[in-house]
């Protein structure tokens, strides 16, 4: 199966070491981005992660009792978004992590897996890396998640202990987004305030260089 449209990963590179960062557009097959679009919409099961306000630990609510929550109920539990300012880090959305296996992804999301399968291929490593200008690369951490009303990621630099991470790589799947409702995401300046947004496209992926500031707003 074709997963990715042709990449010009010479043009890329040069917008990558430019500005830290490129913007591909129409990154997957149209049947590919459509088939992943209604599975994620439709198919999957969904978990709401949360920093918990009081202890700092990660709450995590199972989709069947997400199910059964109202969404004031929800907001009860979500924190504040934090700042730079509070020396402090929250988050709030719901995600879908993606079976590697094949046989482990149920049959309507199976196009999931095989797009995960394909961002750690060899093949996918290797344009990445000519993008980037670093083969050392090893993997691509693939999950979704799915940004709802509250939903947050407060600004932060994405370093991971432990980890040599060489840049961040986000896939927009969302369609027809409206700027009320939040959810976009955001390069910031060293304040922590947005100086660069990007609204959430369909079939749009972002990567960039880390460490650099960003969030996703409320």
């Amino acid at each position: 199966m074709e997963i990715i449209n042709p990449l010009d990963t010479a043009a890329l590179h040069h917008q990558y070491l430019d500005t830290g960062y490129v913007i591909i557009r129409d990154l997957l097959r149209e049947e590919v981005a459509e088939a992943a679009y209604e599975a994620l919409k439709n198919q999957v099961p969904w978990e709401l992660h949360y920093r918990e306000m009081n202890t700092g630990r990660v709450g995590v609510i199972d989709p069947e009792h997400l199910e059964g929550l109202t969404q004031r109920e929800i907001k009860r539990l979500l924190p504040p978004m934090a700042t730079l300012k509070d020396n402090d880090f929250s988050f709030a959305y719901c995600r879908y992590t993606i079976p590697s296996k094949l046989e482990n992804a149920s049959p309507d999301a199976q196009i999931l897996t095989e797009i995960y399968r394909y961002f750690n291929s060899p093949e996918y490593l290797k344009l990445m890396s000519e993008i980037t200008g670093d083969d050392s690369g090893r993997e691509v951490s693939t999950w979704a998640s799915r940004y709802d009303r509250n939903h947050h990621l407060s600004v932060h630099m994405d370093e991971s202990p432990g980890q040599e991470r060489i840049a961040a790589h986000v896939l927009g799947l969302s369609k027809n987004w409206k700027q009320d409702w939040g959810g976009n995401f955001a390069f910031c300046d060293d304040e922590g305030e947005p100086n660069l947004v990007v609204p959430p496209q369909f079939n749009t992926l972002v990567m960039f260089k880390v460490p650099r500031l960003h969030l996703v707003t409320q």
